[in-house]
Protein backbone atom coordinates (compact mmCIF):
# COMPACT_ATOMS: atom_id res chain seq x y z
CA UNK A 1 0.00 0.00 0.00
CA UNK A 2 2.22 2.36 1.25
CA UNK A 3 4.74 1.45 -2.39
CA UNK A 4 1.29 1.96 -4.63
CA UNK A 5 1.34 5.20 -3.17
CA UNK A 6 4.97 6.74 -3.17
CA UNK A 7 4.98 5.57 -6.84
CA UNK A 8 1.47 7.65 -7.30
CA UNK A 9 2.94 10.25 -6.12
CA UNK A 10 6.15 10.53 -7.71
CA UNK A 11 4.81 9.41 -10.81
CA UNK A 12 3.81 13.25 -11.86
CA UNK A 13 6.11 13.23 -14.93
CA UNK A 14 5.91 11.91 -18.33
CA UNK A 15 3.84 8.63 -17.76
CA UNK A 16 1.37 11.08 -15.81
CA UNK A 17 1.34 13.45 -18.73
CA UNK A 18 0.32 10.96 -21.25
CA UNK A 19 -2.42 9.59 -18.97
CA UNK A 20 -3.80 12.71 -18.85
CA UNK A 21 -3.85 13.13 -23.04
CA UNK A 22 -7.58 12.29 -24.78
CA UNK A 23 -7.24 8.77 -25.95
CA UNK A 24 -6.46 9.45 -29.61
CA UNK A 25 -3.36 11.20 -28.90
CA UNK A 26 -1.93 8.87 -26.40
CA UNK A 27 -2.26 6.29 -28.80
CA UNK A 28 0.00 8.66 -31.11
CA UNK A 29 2.41 9.88 -28.24
CA UNK A 30 4.28 6.53 -28.29
CA UNK A 31 5.91 6.89 -31.71
CA UNK A 32 7.23 10.22 -30.72
CA UNK A 33 10.82 9.66 -29.59
CA UNK A 34 11.02 12.52 -26.62
CA UNK A 35 7.60 11.41 -25.20
CA UNK A 36 9.10 7.76 -25.77
CA UNK A 37 12.24 8.44 -23.76
CA UNK A 38 10.64 10.63 -21.13
CA UNK A 39 8.27 7.64 -20.47
CA UNK A 40 11.36 4.91 -20.16
CA UNK A 41 13.59 7.52 -18.36
CA UNK A 42 10.31 7.60 -15.11
CA UNK A 43 9.99 4.06 -15.65
CA UNK A 44 13.49 3.38 -14.63
CA UNK A 45 13.63 6.25 -11.94
CA UNK A 46 10.41 4.26 -10.61
CA UNK A 47 11.89 1.01 -10.40
CA UNK A 48 14.81 2.66 -8.74
CA UNK A 49 12.42 4.06 -6.20
CA UNK A 50 10.82 0.87 -5.67
CA UNK A 51 13.75 -1.24 -5.47
CA UNK A 52 14.99 1.60 -2.34
CA UNK A 53 12.06 1.66 -0.80
CA UNK A 54 12.01 -2.16 -0.65
CA UNK A 55 15.54 -1.73 1.14
CA UNK A 56 13.84 0.71 3.83
CA UNK A 57 10.74 -1.42 4.34
CA UNK A 58 12.38 -5.38 4.25
CA UNK A 59 13.34 -5.80 7.79
CA UNK A 60 15.01 -9.50 6.75
CA UNK A 61 18.67 -10.55 7.43
CA UNK A 62 19.80 -13.32 5.26
CA UNK A 63 22.50 -15.91 5.80
CA UNK A 64 24.95 -16.74 3.02
CA UNK A 65 27.70 -18.51 1.88
CA UNK A 66 29.14 -18.15 -1.59
CA UNK A 67 31.77 -19.32 -3.79
CA UNK A 68 33.50 -16.16 -5.95
CA UNK A 69 35.06 -17.37 -9.61
CA UNK A 70 36.89 -14.28 -11.16
CA UNK A 71 36.66 -14.58 -15.04
CA UNK A 72 33.32 -14.90 -17.21
CA UNK A 73 34.63 -17.42 -19.93
CA UNK A 74 32.76 -20.11 -20.98
CA UNK A 75 35.50 -22.90 -19.16
CA UNK A 76 34.87 -20.68 -16.20
CA UNK A 77 30.90 -21.02 -16.46
CA UNK A 78 30.80 -24.90 -17.05
CA UNK A 79 33.34 -25.63 -14.05
CA UNK A 80 30.70 -23.43 -11.90
CA UNK A 81 27.99 -25.32 -13.43
CA UNK A 82 29.27 -28.88 -12.30
CA UNK A 83 30.47 -28.05 -9.12
CA UNK A 84 26.89 -27.18 -8.41
CA UNK A 85 25.52 -30.83 -9.77
CA UNK A 86 28.52 -32.17 -7.34
CA UNK A 87 27.00 -30.53 -4.07
CA UNK A 88 23.54 -30.11 -4.69
CA UNK A 89 22.05 -28.50 -1.50
CA UNK A 90 24.46 -30.23 0.88
CA UNK A 91 25.64 -26.98 3.28
CA UNK A 92 29.26 -29.03 4.57
CA UNK A 93 30.03 -29.65 0.72
CA UNK A 94 29.59 -26.47 -0.21
CA UNK A 95 31.79 -25.09 2.41
CA UNK A 96 34.63 -27.66 1.43
CA UNK A 97 33.94 -26.56 -2.06
CA UNK A 98 34.41 -22.71 -1.10
CA UNK A 99 37.47 -23.53 1.18
CA UNK A 100 39.25 -24.93 -1.98
CA UNK A 101 38.01 -22.87 -4.63
CA UNK A 102 36.96 -19.52 -4.13
CA UNK A 103 39.00 -16.68 -4.37
CA UNK A 104 37.06 -14.10 -1.83
CA UNK A 105 38.90 -14.22 1.62
CA UNK A 106 35.77 -16.00 3.09
CA UNK A 107 36.49 -19.28 1.97
CA UNK A 108 38.85 -19.20 4.91
CA UNK A 109 34.84 -19.74 6.75
CA UNK A 110 33.95 -21.92 3.86
CA UNK A 111 32.50 -18.85 2.12
CA UNK A 112 30.65 -17.84 5.10
CA UNK A 113 29.03 -14.01 4.65
CA UNK A 114 27.48 -14.42 7.85
CA UNK A 115 23.73 -12.66 8.26
CA UNK A 116 23.35 -9.15 6.60
CA UNK A 117 20.70 -6.94 5.33
CA UNK A 118 19.21 -5.80 1.88
CA UNK A 119 21.09 -3.08 0.02
CA UNK A 120 24.60 -4.73 1.90
CA UNK A 121 25.94 -6.54 -0.94
CA UNK A 122 25.99 -5.77 -4.86
CA UNK A 123 22.32 -5.34 -6.43
CA UNK A 124 22.66 -9.19 -8.37
CA UNK A 125 23.59 -10.82 -5.41
CA UNK A 126 21.02 -9.40 -3.29
CA UNK A 127 17.97 -10.37 -5.34
CA UNK A 128 18.79 -13.95 -5.05
CA UNK A 129 19.11 -13.58 -1.43
CA UNK A 130 15.76 -11.74 -0.64
CA UNK A 131 14.13 -13.62 -3.36
CA UNK A 132 14.40 -17.29 -2.71
CA UNK A 133 14.53 -19.67 -0.80
CA UNK A 134 16.93 -21.25 2.05
CA UNK A 135 18.48 -24.16 2.22
CA UNK A 136 19.61 -24.37 -1.70
CA UNK A 137 22.68 -23.43 -3.87
CA UNK A 138 21.93 -20.73 -6.11
CA UNK A 139 23.83 -19.22 -9.35
CA UNK A 140 25.96 -18.68 -11.07
CA UNK A 141 25.25 -14.78 -10.22
CA UNK A 142 27.46 -12.53 -12.49
CA UNK A 143 28.87 -9.44 -10.61
CA UNK A 144 31.44 -6.59 -11.30
CA UNK A 145 33.20 -9.07 -8.64
CA UNK A 146 33.00 -11.89 -10.81
CA UNK A 147 30.45 -15.24 -10.86
CA UNK A 148 29.37 -16.75 -7.40
CA UNK A 149 27.40 -19.65 -6.47
CA UNK A 150 24.97 -19.05 -3.29
CA UNK A 151 24.01 -20.96 -0.48
CA UNK A 152 21.35 -19.40 1.05
CA UNK A 153 21.17 -20.78 4.71
CA UNK A 154 18.38 -18.95 6.52
CA UNK A 155 16.86 -15.49 6.95
CA UNK A 156 14.88 -14.19 9.30
CA UNK A 157 13.67 -10.58 10.73
CA UNK A 158 16.59 -8.26 12.15
CA UNK A 159 16.23 -8.26 15.93
CA UNK A 160 14.82 -12.08 16.33
CA UNK A 161 17.03 -14.52 18.29
CA UNK A 162 17.51 -17.92 17.07
CA UNK A 163 16.46 -20.45 18.94
CA UNK A 164 18.41 -23.74 18.99
CA UNK A 165 16.10 -26.50 19.47
CA UNK A 166 16.85 -29.47 22.29
CA UNK A 167 18.46 -32.11 20.32
CA UNK A 168 20.09 -30.33 17.40
CA UNK A 169 23.58 -29.99 16.68
CA UNK A 170 24.80 -26.21 17.04
CA UNK A 171 25.79 -25.01 13.30
CA UNK A 172 29.22 -23.71 13.50
CA UNK A 173 29.16 -20.14 12.05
Amino acid sequence: MILRLAMLLCASGAAAALLQLPTPLRASAHRHPRARQLVATEYTFLETFKEKLTQLTDLRICRASHILVKGNDTNTLERIAEWKREIGNDEELFAKFAAEHSTCPSRARGGDLGYFARGKMVMEFDRVVFNEEPGAVYGPVRTDFGNHLIFLHSCRREGDIPVKRPGTPRRAR
